[in-house]
């Protein structure tokens, strides 16, 4: 069985603003500033905060727009692959066998980098930078590793259906956990995939 792999994440802890977003922030100020000074203390700029008021509006139509065209902003380091074999589990170059893993479990397996976060007009970025998975590894010896991983339109987990399918018979990953990374919903569908588990255990 060849070795499957996800590329490993880093989250990185705080609160972040974009460039573009302290741009329109610092925009909105110098506008009100100005208005604030003109109506209540008559000061004349000659219609230069009525220029600056239309270039701010026409930068903040241009960052609206361009949203739905820009990935989220990757705010931490990648940290190497995660590499799924048969009998172990390599994390930056460590091996853990699957005798030594009491679980595997994940969360957030469906964001893939390019899918739309939403499509509402708001400044955050629309395309997801395919991050916001994660998973924690639990070792028998009480260890806990946890990551985010990419998932990319090539490399997902849901296309992992054979080693995964061992880890669990394995009992590292429970059944219903199993269905929900593969998308495996449709009741038929479920006892068919039940049943090929079940030959193949028995072959």
């Amino acid at each position: 069985m060849n070795p499957r792999r996800l590329s490993l994440f880093k989250e990185k802890k705080g609160f972040y603003i974009s460039p573009e977003n302290i741009i329109a922030i610092a925009w909105g100020g110098i506008i009100f500033l100005l208005y604030y000074l003109k109506n209540s203390f008559g000061f004349n700029f000659k219609g230069i905060e009525t220029g600056i008021l239309i270039l701010g509006t026409l930068y903040i139509i241009g960052l609206l727009i361009s949203t739905f065209f820009r990935y989220e902003r990757e705010i931490g380091e990648y940290r190497g692959r995660i590499y799924f074999y048969e009998n172990h589990i390599n994390i930056e170059n460590i091996d853990y066998k699957l005798d030594e893993i009491r679980k595997l479990e994940f969360f957030s397996t469906f964001d893939v980098k390019g899918n739309f976060t939403n499509h509402l007009f708001e400044f955050a970025p629309h395309l997801s930078n395919g991050l916001n998975n994660r998973f924690i590894l639990t070792l028998k010896n009480g260890k806990q590793i946890e990551y985010n991983f990419l998932q990319t339109k090539s490399e997902q987990l849901k296309y992992y259906k054979d080693v995964l399918t061992n880890y669990y018979k394995n009992g590292i990953i429970n059944w219903l956990e199993l269905l929900n990374i593969l998308n495996i919903e449709d009741y038929d569908e479920i006892q068919k995939f039940k049943k090929q588990i079940t030959i193949s255990n028995t072959v």
